[in-house]
């Protein structure tokens, strides 16, 4: 019998069990959910219930419809056509479409670890209960957020970026534009690399989603205005209240008493750093890192928002980076149970989550780093043409 291979140092059945009460640990906060009034998944409800009114881009129509049916008020910030999808749970009641909802978010992360495990080079099992155990990502199925089904669609446009088939990876691309942010980084990273069929395929589900959004705003063509107006409010509300869930380094320097330029600026300084590797890197680097500095410069990421910077944990778990071990796996084990202190954010201040993907980051830019000196050196010692 061929012994087990682990792609850490943790033996395969410890590291299996390991991963599982990680994973349950994040999943188990869900019982609370019937208590606290299932958290954020009143919001989509709504959007879903709203859907083809005009009760769902005019921010003071779509509060007023929530009050009137009892429900938390919050503006729905997704473009317009993304509250279809949520259309068919607003004919159930609240908790019904909220388990069915988990259930199916648990569904899309055990898709996407099958999908991806191949072009990672891991076995299925191990890529599945690598995404399942990552607190962010069963942060979304606890409190009735999305990341999961970003991080499948994400996944199926790595795959496909990698593999070179242009229709998957650009309608994965386009379908993420349900969250702009989510969609952004790859679209970018495209423009980088010059991947013009994914980015044309990208525009025409783009405009299949403003038309979508056309429709969903009752026939209102001009919805993006009191929409985007209507986003504006939200933001500036949403971090007021929840400025300690912030994980991106934009989020976590307008929590100072900086001028608001300060983030934006760093967020761009950022990015430029990064092009040069994004342009030059394998493709599945480029692809999972293009996601994980998408996070780290919103100006809008929560935690559950890190679901996005899995792809790039998963590389790391395959082997791949600057870290070596024994140094990988202590790096890993410990982005895994900080990543879990997003639960007590209110009494940590910062969430823990934030610290991972920053150090996430930190990680790629030492890997960018030395694989240009590398380079150098090598082309050093051939000495000239």
């Amino acid at each position: 019998m061929t012994p087990e291979v682990s792609p850490l140092r943790i033996r395969g059945p410890r590291l299996r069990l390991w991963a599982l009460g990680l994973a349950l640990i994040g999943l188990a906060p869900i019982v609370g959910a019937f208590a606290f009034r299932f958290h954020d998944w009143p919001a989509f409800w709504s959007a879903g219930a709203t859907a083809g009114t005009p009760d769902l881009v005019d921010a003071a129509r779509h509060l007023a419809w929530q009050r009137e049916h009892g429900l938390p008020e919050a503006f729905f910030a997704y473009p317009a056509g993304s509250a279809w999808l949520y259309a068919p749970f607003a004919l159930l009641s609240l908790a019904a479409s909220f388990v069915i909802h988990g259930a199916l978010m648990l569904g899309a992360v055990v898709a996407a670890g099958w999908i991806s495990a191949r072009t990672f080079g891991l076995d299925r099992r191990t890529a599945i209960l690598a995404l399942l155990a990552f607190a962010p990502v069963t942060a979304s199925v606890v409190i009735g957020q999305n990341g999961p089904l970003g991080l499948v669609l994400g996944m199926v446009a790595i795959v496909g970026l990698v593999s070179g088939r242009a229709v998957p990876a650009g309608l994965a691309i386009g379908l993420l534009l349900y969250k702009p942010t989510y969609a952004l980084p790859l679209i970018g990273l495209l423009v980088l690399r010059r991947r013009w069929t994914e980015l044309a395929i990208v525009a025409a589900v783009g405009a299949l989603w403003f038309v979508a959004g056309v429709a969903a705003a009752g026939g209102d063509w001009a919805w993006p205005v009191p929409w985007w107006n209507g986003v504006g409010a939200y933001l500036e509300s949403d971090f007021a209240g929840n400025a300690d869930k912030a994980v991106s380094i934009p989020g976590l320097l307008a929590r100072g008493d900086l001028p608001s330029i300060v983030p934006v600026v760093v967020g761009g300084l950022i990015v430029l750093a990064a092009l040069p590797r994004l342009i030059r890197a394998p493709m599945l680097e480029a692809a999972v890192a293009a996601s994980l500095i998408g996070v780290v410069v919103s100006v809008h990421a929560w935690g559950y928002d890190a679901a996005m910077a899995v792809p790039f944990v998963l590389w790391l778990v395959a082997g791949n980076g600057a870290l070596h071990e024994p140094f990988r796996t202590r790096f890993l084990v410990a982005a895994y149970v900080v990543s879990l202190s997003w639960l007590i954010s209110r009494q940590t201040v910062v969430s823990g989550v934030a610290l991972v993907v920053i150090a996430l980051v930190a990680v790629w830019f030492v890997g960018a780093w030395r694989s240009r000196s590398d380079t150098s050196v090598s082309t050093r010692a051939q000495g000239p043409a």
